[in-house]
Formats: C-alpha cells, sequence, structure tokens
C-alpha cells in the first residue's frame, strides 16, 4: 500500500507538471481598448487548416465579450460616424512532436487605419495533442475576457 500511496503522488506530480499554459497581452503605445466596441471578422486567419475548429471556438470567445460583430459594412458606416472598430487575426498552431504544444495568436487591427493595436497570445502543453488545445483555450479565454470583458 504504501508502495501505491507513492506512485500516485508521483503520477499526479507529473500531471502538474506536464500541463502548462501561458497567456499574455501586448497593447500598442497610446492605444485605449475600451474605445473599441465592435469588431468585425472575416478571412484574417493564418496557420493549420486543420485546426479550423480551434479558430471557430477562438472566434466564438471573441463574440462572447463586450465587442458587438458586425459586418464589414456596417463597420465602414460605423467608422464614418466616429466608432472604433477591430478586426482579428486569428493564428492556430499545434505541434504534434515532442508531447505537442498549442500556440494561439490573435493579432487585432483598427479596421480603419490596419494598424495594430493588440496582440493576446497563450500556449498549452499538456498530456495530449488534444489536451493541448484545451489548456491553451482555456488561456485565451480568460486573456480575452480580462481585456475585453463581457
Amino acid at each position: 500500500m504504501h508502495h501505491l500511496n507513492k506512485l500516485f503522488i508521483l503520477l499526479i506530480g507529473i500531471i502538474t507538471i506536464s500541463s502548462c499554459a501561458t497567456s499574455r497581452a501586448v497593447v500598442s503605445n497610446s492605444v485605449d481598448i475600451s474605445r473599441y466596441d465592435y469588431v468585425t471578422f472575416g478571412d484574417e486567419t493564418t496557420g493549420d487548416r486543420s485546426l479550423n475548429d480551434i479558430v471557430l471556438l477562438v472566434h466564438n470567445e471573441i463574440t462572447d465579450t463586450r465587442l458587438k460583430g458586425v459586418s464589414s459594412a456596417e463597420a465602414n458606416l460605423l467608422i464614418l460616424e466616429g466608432k472604433k472598430v477591430l478586426t482579428p487575426n486569428i493564428n492556430v498552431q499545434s505541434q504534434y512532436w515532442d508531447g505537442g504544444h498549442t500556440y494561439i495568436t490573435i493579432t487585432f487591427y483598427d479596421f480603419a487605419s490596419d494598424q495594430q493595436v493588440l496582440v493576446l497570445k497563450s500556449s498549452g502543453i499538456g498530456l495530449t495533442v488534444p489536451h493541448d488545445q484545451k489548456i491553451a483555450l482555456k488561456a485565451i479565454h480568460k486573456k480575452i475576457q480580462s481585456t475585453f470583458g463581457k
């Protein structure tokens, strides 16, 4: 029984060490993110096309914030009214070797000027590639929510 307890503690330690998430946000100088109330999506995705399901989940995370989703035509009208609109470029990559690693990067551009205003990043290292992706998604969810709120 004593050996089973040691094995269990070792296994928990390995799982804890094996699961790691990181996230960060970088905002362009002199940009007030709170002035942006709208987001428009297009074909702003890059990376492995086999990961489009993860891209769609990230898209859903963005729309589950205070930002209101609009079409490009609506975005152009809002800009004429002096409103601020963001457009994201979502990049998802998963490594399938050495235990895997998933990276999610969202670069937000000002729709009117096409200037980068914000970059959100997350990564996940888990026991399997799907576990990596789940960890990275959870980390990007927290970063999106802390940046834009509900």
